[in-house]
């Protein structure tokens, strides 16, 4: 382990009193002679730990070079900014050794800063970095923009990447941790090159080790691991682009490759110490051994090799903080740029615009529709069409839910715009379907429209059927399926559910598929196995299901009785609810939905979605089912779709969207008897009395 303390031999300069602001000057813009220009920082050397901080600020230029990699003379700073307080000062010299007393001033850093730069400090020569706070002038809006679409550019072309975790601490984590750390990565490199027959012994002595440790310094991991670097999320671009990593806490040091292996044996080793942020930190940190998508796992695969669609990316950080809310999108663009296929980010251009006066609701509801128009059809990534437009919405369903669009973490934006300031409150449905959609009505023709145009969104448009209306919701309390050995809570907690869906449902047949009721009922709860994770029971052998099924009938449709010989169900049913309540239609469906969901709600067909969607009328109580099975839902305000007149109706809509009736989106929905383009077998028999609608979502 190496310990920061300098070489022998020190320049350090006189340090006049300097109270002056440095003032930067405009960076040389890009040339025939170089792509871009950054500023770099010479931390300048001093022989004394307490002298102030000094550094010269030199202008580069670099080229781009495609495809060949060239790496610089600077070394990129990974660390935490903290509270915008600024209460230390780092003095701002000129180029040159000539007169060292001369001062241009002092830039203002918070402590954590400060902290990081007299670690990094040595004694006897200059240290060449690059710091946003510093390099970058903040203050200037149109520089913030250009270097900070720069960044990955900057982070990738490093000689290395240094994360700063921060100073040690009183309860002593950093030298515990870290030498526990390096002594574990010692151990775990040699085992690798252990032959089988003696391999199982390194094995021993890992565990051994590990678990000493974790008995030993259980608040040490703790705090360790709560340092506020594990949440950012700009690190993880930094990180994932980077040529090398070295890890910094205190006065110790560690290379990449060590702490990961230390992530991942922990993750491994966890007695139930560690709480759910600990083990998403360690999960993250670490790739581990069924390949999941983790920063490791990317840093020790090629580009090649890693190719994933933007929301994926987004979802899988969705857990890193950050201060800024537009940063949410930005922090992650260079990794999505990196990771997306190239017929995707050559139609993204969002992912290069990284523009600081726009206000956030702009930044995420462009970003949307963008995605949305971007053309799927031809990428080879998953199993059938990737669904775009499907997953948007989901996504904008899933994440912060909302009764309505409005005011939420202080953020206005459209219902059908994904607020990334939220939390994750339930698992999208699959949106790559084996069946495809799940209603497609205009083979061909725009999914989607805005208004009032593609560069200022405020409407999505869709074409589509308000189908039917929601009658009754009825929540499943999920918390006792969660807990260890409660198949007895789980039974009582099943039954009260069930209790309560016989109130409503009469009928022992469900007529949209001519089940048994609670064989319907069953198969909804899971969303027909949509989120069977890979080592789930079901997942090994499709014939599972059917077994599941068959032991439902013959146990006389006792759902209840069954749950302590198919606790992978009762997993499964834990996961696909959360989040989400049962729902009743007025046609006699059923489905699940987010909680927000309302009777009233409308479940609608989109055209060209793999999924149904639950929408909620601005004018609801206009809203009515027409009685009988074929009847839709009526929609006062909506224009029918007619192709001959598509193009009118749109422009009256777009002339005043707020004179017509529009939705606001609620949920992507689960509906069993619907899920399997029987929608289009429905149309064809009744389209008469399925008009099609202009359907605004505002």
């Amino acid at each position: 382990m190496t310990m920061f303390k300098g070489g022998p031999g020190a320049w350090d300069p006189v340090h006049p009193g300097i109270s002056k602001i440095y003032q930067y000057r405009p960076l040389t813009p890009k040339c025939q002679e170089h792509d871009y220009t950054i500023r770099l920082l010479h931390l300048l050397p001093a022989r004394d730990s307490d002298a102030s901080l000094r550094c010269w600020l030199i202008e580069k230029g670099y080229r781009d070079y495609w495809g060949i990699p060239v790496y610089h003379d600077y070394h990129a700073v990974s660390y935490t900014w903290g509270d915008p307080v600024f209460p230390e000062a780092l003095e701002v010299l000129p180029n040159s050794f000539s007169s060292p007393t001369e001062s241009l001033g002092v830039i203002r850093i918070t402590q954590n800063l400060h902290s990081a730069l007299k670690h990094l400090r040595r004694r006897d020569v200059p240290v060449v970095l690059w710091v946003d706070a510093v390099c970058i002038n903040q203050s200037d809006v149109t520089e913030r923009n250009s270097q900070v679409s720069n960044m990955p550019n900057i982070y990738k072309k490093a000689s290395s990447t240094i994360v700063w975790l921060g100073d040690e601490s009183a309860v002593d984590d950093a030298r515990l941790c870290m030498s526990f750390f390096e002594n574990l990565g010692r151990l775990s490199s040699t085992s690798q090159g252990q032959q089988h027959s003696t391999s199982w012994r390194k094995r021993f002595e890992i565990n051994q080790l590990v678990g000493d440790f974790l008995d030993e310094n259980k608040a040490e991991i703790a705090f360790f691991l709560e340092r506020p670097w594990f949440r950012r999320r700009w690190i993880v671009q930094e990180v994932v682009l980077a040529k090398s990593v070295a890890i910094h806490c205190g006065q110790w040091k560690i290379d990449w490759d060590t702490f990961h292996l230390a992530m991942f044996e922990l993750f491994e080793s966890d007695q139930g110490i560690f709480t759910q942020d600990h083990r998403t930190t360690m999960r993250t940190m670490t790739g581990v051994r069924n390949g999941g998508r983790t920063i490791t796992a990317v840093r020790n695969i090629g580009v090649a090799a890693k190719k994933q669609l933007p929301l994926d990316t987004l979802v899988e950080f969705a857990s890193f903080l950050c201060a800024d809310p537009r940063d949410r999108l930005y922090a992650l663009y260079g990794v999505i740029k990196r990771w997306s296929p190239r017929q995707v980010t050559m139609q993204l251009s969002q992912i290069s615009n990284i523009d600081y006066s726009l206000p956030t609701e702009t930044v995420f509801t462009n970003f949307a529709a963008e995605l949305m128009q971007i053309n799927t059809h031809d990428l080879q990534l998953v199993a059938s069409r990737y669904w775009i437009v499907t997953h948007v919405l989901q996504l904008a369903t899933a994440f912060g839910q909302r009764d309505m669009p409005g005011d939420h973490f202080g953020i206005k934006i459209p219902s059908w715009v994904v607020d990334w300031t939220g939390d994750l409150c339930f698992e999208p449905l699959q949106h790559s379907r084996a069946n495809g959609v799940a209603f497609e009505a205009l083979r061909g023709n725009d999914v989607v429209q805005f208004l009032p145009n593609k560069e200022h969104p405020s409407h999505l448009v869709m074409v589509g059927i308000p189908f039917d209306m929601v009658t009754a919701t009825i929540s499943l309390d999920i918390a006792p399926m969660l807990l260890t050995n409660s198949v007895h809570k789980a039974r009582v907690s099943l039954n009260k559910f069930l209790s309560e869906v016989a109130r409503h449902v009469h009928d022992d047949s469900y007529k949209p598929t001519s089940e048994h009721l609670v064989t319907a009922l069953a198969i909804s709860l899971v969303a027909n196995w949509d989120h069977t994770p890979s080592n789930s029971y079901f997942a090994q052998d499709p014939r599972f299901i059917q077994d599941f099924l068959a032991q439902l009938r013959n146990q006389q449709y006792h759902l209840p009785e069954m749950l302590h010989k198919w606790p992978a169900y009762v997993e499964l049913m834990a996961i696909t609810m959360r989040g989400r309540s049962l729902f009743l239609t007025a046609k006699g469906y059923m489905g699940i939905a987010a909680t927000a969901v309302k009777t009233s709600d409308v479940v609608s067909l989109l055209d060209g979605q793999s999924v149904p969607f639950i929408l909620r009328p601005e004018r609801a109580a206009k809203y009515s089912v027409y009685h009988g099975e074929r009847g839709a839902v009526e929609a006062p305000g909506c224009f029918d779709y007619q192709a001959m007149r598509y193009s009118y109706d749109m422009a009256m809509l777009a002339s005043d969207p707020g004179a017509y009736n529009s939705f606001s989106l609620i949920s992507d929905a689960y509906v069993h008897g619907l899920m399997k383009g029987e929608s289009n077998e429905i149309m064809k028999k009744d389209g008469d009395d399925l008009a099609l609608k202009i359907i605004s979502i505002s």
